[in-house]
C-alpha cells in the first residue's frame, strides 16, 4: 500500500480489495444469494394502477347556465392551479380515506386486527404507503394505488373518481342547507312585513283612496272642467274629495312604494333559493377523467435487481469497513 496507508487513495483501495478478495468475494456472493431469496420470498409483490384527472374550471349549473350574470369561465375549461390544489386537499380528506377503507374492507385486506388499540394508526399507515395523489407538471392529478391484487388496485383507483364528486357534494350540502334556511327565514319576514303594509293599504282604500297620484290628477282635471263650465256644485263635490284624498295620499304612496320594495326583495330571494336548490339537486362533475385505471399485467414492486444491488453494495461497504478496522487494529498492536 502507499506510504500514507489511506484507503481513500484509489491505488490503496484496489490493493486492499485485491488482498482481501476471498473475504470480500464471500461477502458479495452471500449478500447476492440472501437478497435474492429475501426479495423473492419475503417482500410482497405489488401491482400499480393509476388514474389521471384534470380539475374543471367550474361545476355550478346555476352560475354557469341559469344565472342572469353567468361565470366568465366556461364549463368546458380545465381548472387552474388553485382548482388542482383544492381537489388534492379533498382527495386527502378523512371523508374519502375512511370511505375507501370501509368500501374495500382494508382492515381485513391488509390483515390488521380492528380490535387492536393501534389499528387506526396501522391502517392509516398502510393506506399512506399504498395510495398517493401527486400533482403533475401539467396541472393534472395522478392517483396511484399499489396492491398485491392488480384488480383491487385498479378498483380502488377508479373508486376515487366517484368518491371525489360525492365528497364535494356532501361538503357543499352543509353550506347549501344553511343558505336555504336563511333564505326561507328572510322570505317569511318579508311576507309578514308585506302583509302588514297591505293591511294598512286596505284601511286607506276603504276611504276611497285607490290609485294615489293618478286619482288626484284625475280629480284635479275634473275640478278644472267644472270651474270652466261654472258648475259650482260639481266643483264643490270634487274639492271635498280632493280634501279627503289629501289626508291619505302621502301615506298611500309611501305604503305602495314599500309594497313594491318588499315584492322585489321577495322575488330576488326566491331566485336565489331556486338557484341554490338547483345546485343541490343537480350538479356537474368536478373533474375531467383523462385516464382510468386498469389492472396491471406485471408487478411494479419490488424491483428485485435494485434490491439485490443496494443490499450487495451496502454489505460490500460494511465488509470493507470491518476488514479495514481489523487491519488497523493489528497495526496498532504491532506498533505498541
Amino acid at each position: 500500500m502507499a506510504n500514507d496507508g489511506s484507503i481513500f487513495n484509489i491505488n490503496n483501495f484496489f490493493k486492499f480489495c485485491f488482498n482481501n478478495k476471498l473475504v470480500l468475494g464471500t461477502f458479495i456472493i452471500s449478500s447476492i444469494l440472501f437478497s435474492s431469496i429475501f426479495s423473492l420470498f419475503f417482500i410482497e409483490e405489488k401491482f400499480k394502477s393509476s388514474a389521471v384527472i384534470f380539475p374543471t374550471a367550474t361545476n355550478s349549473i346555476s352560475q354557469d347556465l341559469l344565472a342572469k350574470k353567468p361565470n366568465k369561465k366556461d364549463i368546458l375549461d380545465f381548472g387552474e392551479e388553485e382548482s388542482t390544489e383544492q381537489l388534492l386537499q379533498i382527495l386527502n380528506s378523512d371523508l374519502i380515506r375512511d370511505s375507501i377503507i370501509n368500501i374495500f374492507n382494508l382492515y381485513n385486506h391488509y390483515k390488521i386486527d380492528i380490535k387492536d388499540p393501534h389499528s387506526r394508526s396501522l391502517i392509516y399507515l398502510e393506506y399512506a404507503n399504498n395510495i398517493s395523489f401527486k400533482k403533475t407538471p401539467y396541472n393534472s392529478i395522478n392517483i396511484e394505488v399499489f396492491d398485491k391484487d392488480p384488480n383491487i388496485a385498479s378498483e380502488i383507483a377508479n373508486k376515487f373518481l366517484d368518491l371525489l364528486d360525492l365528497a364535494i357534494k356532501r361538503i357543499k350540502s352543509q353550506r347549501t342547507e344553511k343558505a336555504l334556511f336563511i333564505c326561507e327565514q328572510r322570505k317569511k319576514s318579508i311576507n309578514k312585513s308585506l302583509q302588514q303594509v297591505n293591511d294598512s293599504l286596505n284601511i286607506i282604500r276603504k276611504q276611497g283612496v285607490f290609485y294615489g297620484t293618478a286619482q288626484t290628477e284625475r280629480l284635479i282635471e275634473q275640478y278644472a272642467i267644472c270651474l270652466a263650465e261654472n258648475n259650482k256644485r260639481g266643483a264643490q263635490l270634487i274639492k271635498k274629495e280632493l280634501n279627503k284624498l289629501s289626508k291619505y295620499i302621502t301615506e298611500h304612496n309611501l305604503l305602495e312604494r314599500r309594497t313594491h320594495h318588499f315584492q322585489s326583495e321577495f322575488n330576488r330571494i326566491q331566485d336565489v333559493c331556486d338557484l341554490i336548490y338547483i345546485d343541490s339537486e343537480y350538479d356537474l362533475t368536478n373533474k375531467f377523467v383523462i385516464n382510468k385505471a386498469f389492472p396491471a399485467d406485471k408487478k411494479s414492486y419490488p424491483i428485485r435487481w435494485l434490491v439485490v444491488l443496494v443490499f450487495t453494495f451496502s454489505i460490500f461497504i460494511v465488509a470493507i469497513f470491518i476488514l479495514r478496522s481489523i487491519e488497523l487494529l493489528k497495526l496498532n498492536r504491532n506498533e505498541s
